[in-house]
């Protein structure tokens, strides 16, 4: 069989991430080379691996969105771990009254449920633009076998074919038919939490606050990724982080110029969360960063605002990460550690919860 240039880079990138993620500490330390920091903080080396192996490929601000998505799509299968075992995954669909039907993936542990079990539904990063179930899937997984929970993976409509505030909308269908599918799914109504990371972060903190705003019951949490929270941040990270990896300044920016301006204020608290005058009586946050992410300071900036809001917030910057870490454990050991320590961050959550 003759295999073309595409195919023969795909399977050498995919023999590489698996050669990365596997690599001794000390021989991802001297491939690596001089390392990697940016304010302080010292870039994992298989990361910084990965990194450089990227300098190789075109860059997603040189692409149309259908080539980025299928660059995105081919990125995440390398680079993210096996699902972790004892978790069935299984596609449903979710009805939007208002855009139509979307496609969504349970998780479900599969050890019997010695009671009702906590629920998460989890956003997807892409800036809105990119993405799909299997983008963050190996971290659904974990999700659902570390909290023992039920995970919705929501495949929420993209940016530019449904213009903002379609995701919204589309939120609100997930949240509701999650809320009136706890009899059939087992789920514990006390115990619903809404977790997403970068644009899906973004989604979560905005439902936290419509459902304020509407006088509904708040997420037992809300767990916030890298969350990308204001679109008018533009000091901090944003610049000493511009040329990170795998989210960039240009790349950022590329993804931005699908929103259209003349009709969406980037500034309002519609679509920027860190905007809205009242962050109070919110869902108990968890916030976590990466240090070599654009993004960082945005999202410690929120956590600051939201603890001073008297909202419960538990908030760190992993150091040695990168934008999209939950999705690369497969280049990473630790960057695998990390994403479970988000999942110990929301049991420890929604323990402290249930003592209150």
């Amino acid at each position: 069989m003759r295999l073309d240039r595409n195919a023969i880079e795909l399977l050498a990138k995919r023999a590489g991430a698996k050669v990365t993620g596997s690599l001794p500490d000390r021989a991802a330390d001297a491939l690596a080379g001089n390392p990697y920091e940016i304010d302080g903080y010292t870039f994992d080396p298989k990361l910084q691996l990965a990194m450089k192996a990227s300098r190789f490929d075109p860059s997603m601000a040189t692409m149309n969105v259908d080539e980025a998505r299928r660059s995105a799509r081919s990125g995440f299968a390398l680079s993210n771990a096996p699902r972790v075992p004892g978790v069935t995954a299984s596609p449903t669909i979710i009805d939007d009254p208002a855009h139509g039907e979307l496609a969504a993936r349970v998780y479900t542990p599969e050890t019997p449920p010695s009671g009702l079990r906590p629920a998460v539904l989890f956003l997807h990063q892409g800036v809105l633009v990119i993405g799909d179930l299997d983008t963050c899937d190996t971290f659904c997984t974990q999700l659902a076998a570390g909290l023992d929970a039920v995970v919705v993976s929501l495949d929420y409509q993209l940016v530019p074919e449904h213009p903002f505030p379609t995701q919204n909308d589309n939120v609100d269908a997930a949240w509701d038919w999650l809320v009136d599918s706890a009899p059939h799914l087992g789920i514990d109504l006390e115990q619903l939490i809404v977790c997403g990371d970068s644009a899906g972060g973004q989604l979560a903190a905005l439902l936290c606050q419509r459902l304020r705003d509407a006088g509904q019951p708040q997420p037992a949490v809300q767990a916030l990724i890298y969350p990308f929270v204001d679109a008018d941040a533009d000091s901090g990270s944003m610049e000493s982080c511009v040329d990170a990896w795998p989210l960039n300044g240009e790349i950022s920016s590329y993804f931005m110029g699908y929103f259209d301006r003349d009709a969406l204020d980037l500034s309002s608290p519609s679509f920027s969360p860190a905007h809205h005058p009242n962050l109070a009586e919110l869902a108990p946050a968890i916030v976590v960063t990466a240090a070599f992410d654009i993004l960082r300071d945005q999202g410690r900036r929120y956590a600051r605002q939201l603890t001073y809001a008297g909202v419960p917030v538990i908030e760190r910057c992993e150091a040695a990460m990168c934008h999209s870490f939950i999705s690369m454990g497969g280049i990473s050991p630790a960057a695998f550690e990390a994403s479970d320590r988000i999942v110990a961050d929301i049991a420890t959550m929604l323990s402290e919860r249930h003592l209150r």
